[in-house]
């Protein structure tokens, strides 16, 4: 496999782990954000279920970029080619 092809790997490689640790941490911050100083707490019970949806949505693209950098990109196959 050409060098090009290596660097491509790469680049989507490193992608999906940004992607996965700089959402998962704008996610946590935002939740933490809305959850202490923007939604009342007499509120909560009435925006619970819109922040889950958000919340699975939000760690869900995390956990599944994860996947992905696992399945198909493995590292040893990287560097070997």
């Amino acid at each position: 496999m050409n060098t090009n092809k290596k660097n491509v790997k790469k680049a989507v490689r490193f992608a999906l782990l940004f992607y996965a640790i700089f959402i998962g941490l704008s996610g946590t911050i935002m939740f933490s954000v809305l959850l202490l100083w923007v939604i009342p707490k007499d509120q909560l019970s009435n925006v619970s279920l819109p922040l889950s949806m958000m919340a699975i949505f939000i760690y869900g693209t995390c956990v599944a970029a994860l996947v992905i950098r696992s399945k198909f990109f493995k590292k040893e196959v990287i560097a070997n080619e």
